[in-house]
């Protein structure tokens, strides 16, 4: 077999794996999941995507691949949790304070431990994607009604991806335990524990599966996906990508719904 000049693959999902229409082609990944298998190349879905949401996309394969989920906040290797990351429940609360008081008109989604909860203010556009996105969300008429001592992963807000900056400066300027914000670029933002990004995740599979990151082949399309291009030796823009992608990316794939990751893999396959 011709030898394949890496030992790892990592993928992020919306806007690269999956389609606009948030599907992909299964047959055609099972073969290609197949192949790399042979190989003995690992296959690492690093996604900003909930666990809950990936282990719905990908019912069928989740023995066969690796999850980073929540933008690197969840780490999950046969079919397992076997790293997290959360916010202290004193900082989780002061942030929904901060950003309800300082923005409020973003819409807000915690995402905790074992489930996830929304406003039943938010807009329906929020709520119908964050239904869709978080399988097992809950409505609240306020925050304070979440379970005592609930876990805060991440928030995901509804806004201009533009605000990212803003709230984790603000916020990191009057508090001890920082923040860190990200988007993938559908006018949304992410605010995760300072440190987490989808590059800690994949260094931490890679060290578990003895390699280096110039083993790693990487594909996103949004700048939540800039550290881990960055990492991987081998790294794809999606053609759909934000642009400033392509200025760190060595390398530029079809888009997502010409399939281009699982085009790109089955060209070196070949």
């Amino acid at each position: 077999m011709k030898e394949i000049p890496f030992k790892a693959v990592a993928v992020d999902i919306d806007g690269t794996f999956m389609t606009d229409q948030r599907t992909y082609d299964y047959e055609w990944f099972d073969r290609i999941l197949t192949k790399l298998k042979e190989r003995h190349i690992h296959f690492i879905v690093s996604s900003g995507r909930p666990l809950s949401r990936l282990k719905c996309d990908f019912e069928n394969f989740l023995d066969r691949i690796d999850l980073i989920a929540d933008n690197g906040a969840i780490l999950v290797q046969d079919n397992q949790i076997i790293a997290s990351h959360y916010l202290t429940a004193t900082t989780g609360m002061k942030l929904l304070n901060f950003i309800q008081e300082n923005y409020p008109d973003v819409d807000i989604c915690v995402s905790g431990k074992e489930f996830a909860y929304y406003l039943q203010s938010s807009s329906s556009y929020f709520k119908k994607a964050m239904h869709y996105f978080y399988p097992n969300s809950i409505a609240l008429n306020n925050f304070e009604q979440m379970p005592a001592g609930e876990r805060i992963i991440k928030l995901s807000l509804g806004c201009s991806s533009s605000l990212a900056s803003s709230i984790e400066n603000n916020f990191n300027k009057g508090f001890n335990e920082r923040i860190h914000c990200t988007s993938s670029g559908y006018n949304s933002i992410d605010v995760v524990p300072y440190g987490v990004n989808k590059a800690q995740g994949l260094k931490y599979f890679l060290r578990y599966f003895d390699l280096t990151p110039s083993q790693l082949i990487a594909f996103g399309d949004g700048m939540n996906d800039k550290e881990m291009l960055e990492l991987a030796g081998y790294s794809y823009a999606m053609a759909n990508a934000n642009q400033k992608l392509f200025k760190i990316a060595k390398y530029k794939s079809p888009s997502n719904n010409d399939s281009g990751v699982l085009k790109v893999l089955d060209d070196y396959l070949k």
